[in-house]
């Protein structure tokens, strides 16, 4: 989600996927813990929606590294606070130029691969005769739900966190607000469109998009989370906004 990668501590938990060095650092778990632990109504799901969190942002990310695989670099993984970095990392093999059409794929496969996983998901639960739910609505735009309460509760809230997380999270991403997802892709569609304008049309369509978000989170949804997230994100990118108009004059 974001592009400044976090310092390395004693704290930080070291793994390798695929081949690709992932380091979690502790406020990822501290993030969790304060996004979910008021509200858990049990340990058990505490503890399901903490590893649901971390398997679908794995996702995420590992999504954005088969893509950087794929033109010759040797990413590197690093979740914290509220998502995670993947950069192409200090080796390589073979590099090609991924141009625009490159850049934009490599972007766009991580919340691609979230919602890979969770159709996979979904689509697995139904085939094997389970009671499956599809719901559209604003704030999430779209809802998975599955009933494996007859199986195990905490495996059913393991199951519906990591598919709420997989299309939520993915959705979010994929907003035209910088650095999200979709807000880098917005910005080299401009950048495509009009190389002199591009990046400041696309500061202002963030700045848009996360007020507007931030204004719906607080007043309709009432999702004080949500409001501060994207009034953060609308104020930054405007401070960069008006960094650029300076610069400028």
């Amino acid at each position: 989600m974001f592009f400044v990668e976090p310092p390395r501590s004693p704290w930080d938990i070291n793994v390798i996927l695929f081949r690709i060095p992932v380091r979690i650092t502790p406020y990822f778990w501290i993030f969790g813990l304060f996004l979910f632990g008021i509200n858990s109504p049990t340990p058990g799901a505490l503890l399901a929606a903490m590893v649901a969190l971390l398997l679908s942002i794995l996702i995420h990310e590992l999504g954005h590294a088969a893509a950087f695989r794929s033109y010759g670099h040797y990413p590197v993984i690093t979740l914290y606070a509220m998502g995670g970095l993947t950069s192409p990392g200090p080796r390589a093999f073979g590099i090609r130029n991924a141009g625009f059409a490159g850049r934009v794929f490599i972007t766009a496969a991580g919340p691609g691969a979230q919602l890979l996983a969770a159709a996979l998901v979904y689509q697995g639960f139904k085939l094997a005769g389970y009671h499956v739910g599809c719901q559209w609505g604003l704030p999430h735009v779209v809802s998975l739900g599955v009933d494996l309460f007859r199986v195990n509760a905490t495996f059913n809230s393991f199951v519906n966190a990591f598919l709420f997380f997989s299309v939520f999270w993915a959705i979010l991403n994929l907003l035209p607000v910088f650095p999200l997802d979709g807000g880098q892709i917005a910005r080299e569609v401009l950048l495509q469109m009009n190389p002199r304008e591009g990046l400041r049309q696309s500061l202002v369509l963030s700045v848009l998009v996360a007020g507007l978000v931030a204004v719906a989170a607080l007043v309709q949804w009432r999702d004080w989370f949500m409001a501060a997230l994207f009034a953060f994100l609308a104020y930054s990118n405007y401070v960069q906004l008006a960094s650029d108009r300076r610069g400028r004059w």
